[in-house]
């Protein structure tokens, strides 16, 4: 327990060392470890997980009743900055760097041990209540161990679906957390508050604007880590130039939409100093964007570059996608799914070749599959319908990229088997025979 001392102000030394100690901790390792590229990169991304992953079990915390901090005026969300900043960076960079000469699990192990020792000896500080020891289990679970994963995911240039999903969660919690609520706090407002006295008008608009934006951003980051077999992230881009997707419409899609989600939030909020997130993103990402294009990309990959930005634009979206390739869609039987091949007919883009199977009423289950002349597009089910419509542009388009998302991929398929409809109709067939 911290106890104070006269002429000391032993909790303002302990903030300092709880935000300098792991400062300084870090460049010692930097030091003693020099690290590749990926490496850094992967200490870099660990820092910025844990960021919103750290706020929002605090959030937890307090509503569990696991932990709580001291009050104080420099706050987010009951987080005092230096210690969320500090705290970051011990479950981030550290925690990535020492894997290198230390075992994960030893590691996990002492940092588990460490908060054990430490924590209760922090008071006032931190007050701890009797479930605190449920909170470490779920901040070790749930913050520390995915920054591991996604760092181990980094430095070994594998699973990029996984690792844009993690970004993707990151990205989201910044956007959606940590940049509205460090806003607000320095207005004096609690997020959380705000958002529960907003009008039922302020959500309407906000969620018009803003969930549409999310799951587009999204649709494009899966594109760069599904094709291009990279992140959105500058330092672990894609490995060739995207031009499928969203990417056939826009150049920028994720720079877009996520401006647009941080308008629609200070739209919510209400908040006029909100509406310098978007604002500084934008010229931001102008600046930093074009830059890292010219500079990366366009010596990387001339010839791909060139020819997809005659074609495609910043800023502006195109009235008809642009297709780089050409794919057929084949239907397993046209009797079953005549309703939407007549559809496809008739709205068929270039580029798309439909061809159809005899009608043959049976109870297997057959797929529709989308073979393209790029091999990194080709798609079975679901996905292939969804490449499909991505060949009309416009609102079929955007149904094609949430069709193929992670989960809602899945979730599709599984209703497609789950539906009775197409069994009960080839059972009626048959037997009419």
């Amino acid at each position: 327990m911290i106890d104070g001392y006269p002429g000391v102000d032993l909790i303002a030394l302990a903030r300092a060392a709880l935000l300098l100690g792991p400062v300084g901790g870090t460049m010692l390792l930097l030091i003693l470890f020099p690290l590749t590229p990926r490496q850094a990169t992967a200490a870099l991304l660990g820092g910025l997980w844990q960021l919103p992953a750290l706020l929002v079990l605090n959030m937890a915390a307090q509503g569990f009743d696991w932990w709580r901090f001291q009050p104080d005026a420099i706050a987010v969300l009951g987080l005092p900055v230096d210690l969320w900043i500090g705290w970051a960076i011990v479950w981030g960079p550290v925690a990535v760097i020492l894997p290198q000469r230390v075992p994960p699990v030893l590691m996990i192990v002492t940092f588990v041990a460490a908060d054990i020792v430490s924590m209760p000896l922090l008071e006032p500080l931190v007050v701890l209540d009797r479930g605190w020891l449920v909170g470490e289990a779920v901040g070790i679970l749930f913050c520390l161990v995915p920054c591991l994963v996604l760092a181990r995911l980094t430095e070994t240039d594998s699973r990029p679906v996984v690792r844009t999903c993690f970004h993707g969660l990151g990205w989201g919690g910044y956007m959606l957390l940590v940049l509205p609520a460090c806003v607000l706090a320095w207005e004096g407002r609690d997020y959380i508050a705000v958002l529960e006295s907003a009008s039922a008008l302020r959500w309407i608009v906000a969620l018009t604007i803003g969930l549409p934006c999310l799951l587009i951003g999204w649709a494009a980051a899966h594109e760069f880590a599904l094709v291009g077999r990279g992140t959105p992230v500058p330092y672990d881009p894609p490995k060739r130039v995207v031009t499928s997707g969203a990417y056939a419409s826009i150049a920028n899609p994720m720079q877009i939409t996520s401006a647009l989600v941080m308008a629609s939030l200070a739209i919510l909020t209400g908040s006029t100093a909100a509406w310098a997130i978007p604002v500084t993103f934008l010229i931001f990402d102008g600046i930093f964007a074009a830059w890292y294009n010219r500079t990366h990309i366009a010596l990387a990959m001339p010839e791909d570059w060139a020819e997809y930005r005659a074609a495609v634009r910043d800023w502006v979206p195109r009235g008809r996608p642009y297709i780089a390739r050409t794919a057929t869609l084949h239907f397993p039987d046209s009797g079953r799914d005549s309703r939407l091949l007549a559809w496809l007919m008739r709205h068929a883009a270039e580029g798309l070749v439909i061809e159809t199977a005899p009608v043959r009423p049976t109870l297997a289950r057959h797929r529709l599959r989308y073979v393209s002349s790029d091999a990194d597009l080709n798609a079975t089910g679901i996905a292939a319908l969804g490449r499909a419509l991505e060949h009309l542009g416009g609102l079929s388009a955007f149904a094609g990229w949430i069709l193929r998302l992670p989960g809602i991929n899945q979730l599709v398929e599984l209703a497609s088997l789950l539906l009775p409809v197409r069994r009960i109709a080839i059972m009626i067939a048959q037997r009419a025979r």
